[in-house]
Protein backbone atom coordinates (compact mmCIF):
# COMPACT_ATOMS: atom_id res chain seq x y z
CA UNK A 1 0.00 0.00 0.00
CA UNK A 2 3.11 2.62 0.70
CA UNK A 3 4.92 1.75 -2.18
CA UNK A 4 1.41 2.41 -4.06
CA UNK A 5 0.89 5.57 -2.57
CA UNK A 6 4.57 6.68 -3.18
CA UNK A 7 4.58 5.99 -6.71
CA UNK A 8 1.32 8.22 -7.30
CA UNK A 9 2.44 10.64 -5.09
CA UNK A 10 6.15 10.71 -7.04
CA UNK A 11 4.25 10.77 -10.37
CA UNK A 12 2.29 13.84 -9.33
CA UNK A 13 4.99 15.66 -8.20
CA UNK A 14 7.09 15.09 -11.39
CA UNK A 15 3.88 16.07 -13.21
CA UNK A 16 3.47 19.29 -11.19
CA UNK A 17 7.48 20.07 -11.27
CA UNK A 18 7.06 20.37 -15.06
CA UNK A 19 4.28 22.07 -15.34
CA UNK A 20 6.47 24.77 -12.67
CA UNK A 21 9.41 24.31 -14.73
CA UNK A 22 7.77 25.03 -18.08
CA UNK A 23 5.80 28.13 -16.87
CA UNK A 24 8.82 29.67 -15.27
CA UNK A 25 10.45 29.27 -18.56
CA UNK A 26 7.91 30.94 -20.35
CA UNK A 27 8.19 33.98 -17.75
CA UNK A 28 11.76 34.25 -18.76
CA UNK A 29 10.95 33.65 -22.36
CA UNK A 30 8.85 37.15 -21.61
CA UNK A 31 11.00 38.77 -19.72
CA UNK A 32 13.79 38.23 -22.48
CA UNK A 33 11.16 39.88 -24.64
CA UNK A 34 10.48 42.90 -22.35
CA UNK A 35 13.64 43.56 -22.53
CA UNK A 36 14.20 43.21 -26.47
CA UNK A 37 11.19 45.94 -26.57
CA UNK A 38 12.93 48.53 -24.23
CA UNK A 39 17.34 47.46 -26.60
CA UNK A 40 16.17 51.01 -28.39
CA UNK A 41 15.97 53.09 -25.94
CA UNK A 42 18.32 51.66 -23.28
CA UNK A 43 21.09 51.49 -26.82
CA UNK A 44 20.23 55.49 -27.53
CA UNK A 45 20.86 56.35 -24.22
CA UNK A 46 24.03 54.95 -23.40
CA UNK A 47 25.73 51.83 -25.33
CA UNK A 48 26.93 50.40 -22.13
CA UNK A 49 23.30 50.12 -20.92
CA UNK A 50 22.35 48.43 -24.43
CA UNK A 51 25.34 46.11 -23.67
CA UNK A 52 23.81 45.12 -20.52
CA UNK A 53 20.63 44.94 -22.10
CA UNK A 54 21.40 42.40 -24.71
CA UNK A 55 23.39 40.17 -21.91
CA UNK A 56 20.08 40.16 -19.40
CA UNK A 57 18.29 38.92 -22.73
CA UNK A 58 20.81 36.44 -23.19
CA UNK A 59 20.52 35.47 -19.27
CA UNK A 60 16.70 35.29 -19.41
CA UNK A 61 17.06 32.86 -22.42
CA UNK A 62 19.61 30.67 -20.50
CA UNK A 63 17.69 30.14 -17.60
CA UNK A 64 14.45 29.39 -19.90
CA UNK A 65 16.62 26.60 -21.90
CA UNK A 66 17.33 25.31 -18.61
CA UNK A 67 14.08 25.32 -17.12
CA UNK A 68 12.70 23.87 -19.86
CA UNK A 69 15.09 20.73 -19.73
CA UNK A 70 15.99 20.26 -16.24
CA UNK A 71 15.08 22.41 -13.50
CA UNK A 72 17.95 21.27 -11.25
CA UNK A 73 18.36 23.55 -7.95
CA UNK A 74 21.29 25.54 -9.07
CA UNK A 75 18.42 26.88 -11.75
CA UNK A 76 15.91 27.62 -9.54
CA UNK A 77 18.40 29.04 -7.68
CA UNK A 78 20.25 31.54 -10.29
CA UNK A 79 16.13 32.56 -11.17
CA UNK A 80 15.39 33.61 -7.83
CA UNK A 81 18.52 35.54 -7.52
CA UNK A 82 18.58 37.15 -11.12
CA UNK A 83 15.31 38.32 -10.67
CA UNK A 84 15.51 39.81 -7.09
CA UNK A 85 18.86 40.98 -7.96
CA UNK A 86 16.65 43.26 -11.16
CA UNK A 87 14.09 44.10 -8.62
CA UNK A 88 16.28 45.86 -6.44
CA UNK A 89 18.49 47.31 -9.25
CA UNK A 90 15.75 48.73 -11.02
CA UNK A 91 13.86 50.11 -8.08
CA UNK A 92 17.02 51.78 -6.78
CA UNK A 93 18.32 53.07 -10.07
CA UNK A 94 14.64 54.53 -10.45
CA UNK A 95 14.25 55.91 -7.05
CA UNK A 96 13.16 59.59 -7.34
CA UNK A 97 16.68 60.41 -5.06
CA UNK A 98 18.67 58.49 -7.78
CA UNK A 99 19.40 61.58 -9.69
CA UNK A 100 17.17 60.67 -13.01
CA UNK A 101 15.15 58.07 -14.54
CA UNK A 102 15.58 54.56 -15.63
CA UNK A 103 18.79 53.32 -15.84
CA UNK A 104 20.07 57.03 -14.43
CA UNK A 105 18.86 58.53 -17.46
CA UNK A 106 18.38 62.50 -16.65
CA UNK A 107 14.98 63.24 -16.74
CA UNK A 108 14.82 67.11 -17.58
CA UNK A 109 11.21 67.80 -17.59
CA UNK A 110 10.18 66.20 -14.57
CA UNK A 111 13.66 68.08 -12.28
CA UNK A 112 10.69 70.18 -10.48
CA UNK A 113 8.07 67.61 -10.29
CA UNK A 114 6.87 65.72 -7.42
CA UNK A 115 8.51 62.56 -6.57
CA UNK A 116 5.49 60.26 -7.94
CA UNK A 117 5.26 62.24 -10.48
CA UNK A 118 7.97 60.04 -12.39
CA UNK A 119 5.62 57.32 -13.95
CA UNK A 120 7.45 54.44 -15.14
CA UNK A 121 6.90 53.11 -18.54
CA UNK A 122 4.89 50.02 -19.85
CA UNK A 123 7.66 47.50 -20.64
CA UNK A 124 9.42 48.40 -17.41
CA UNK A 125 6.04 48.08 -15.27
CA UNK A 126 5.39 44.27 -16.89
CA UNK A 127 9.46 43.59 -16.56
CA UNK A 128 9.19 44.21 -12.94
CA UNK A 129 5.83 42.35 -12.37
CA UNK A 130 7.04 39.56 -14.35
CA UNK A 131 10.07 39.50 -12.38
CA UNK A 132 8.87 39.57 -9.14
CA UNK A 133 6.25 36.63 -10.24
CA UNK A 134 9.50 34.89 -11.30
CA UNK A 135 10.97 35.62 -8.02
CA UNK A 136 8.08 34.36 -5.75
CA UNK A 137 7.79 30.72 -8.25
CA UNK A 138 11.26 30.29 -7.72
CA UNK A 139 11.91 30.40 -4.20
CA UNK A 140 8.70 28.85 -3.24
CA UNK A 141 10.16 25.67 -5.77
CA UNK A 142 13.05 26.18 -3.42
CA UNK A 143 11.23 26.20 -0.24
CA UNK A 144 9.24 22.86 -1.01
CA UNK A 145 12.33 21.00 -2.85
CA UNK A 146 14.60 21.84 0.28
CA UNK A 147 11.62 20.34 2.46
CA UNK A 148 11.45 17.43 0.62
CA UNK A 149 14.98 16.83 0.89
CA UNK A 150 14.53 15.88 4.47
CA UNK A 151 15.09 12.65 5.95
CA UNK A 152 12.34 11.80 7.62
CA UNK A 153 12.36 12.49 12.01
Amino acid sequence: MTTVFSTAFSTAARRTSLWWRRAAAALAIATAGLHAATLGEHAAASPMVGVVTVAMILGCLYCAGHLWMRGSQRDWGLVAMMNVGMIALHLTVMSPGSGGGHHGHAMHAAASAPPMAHAMSTPMAAALATAALEAVVAVTVLFYRSRLDQPPM
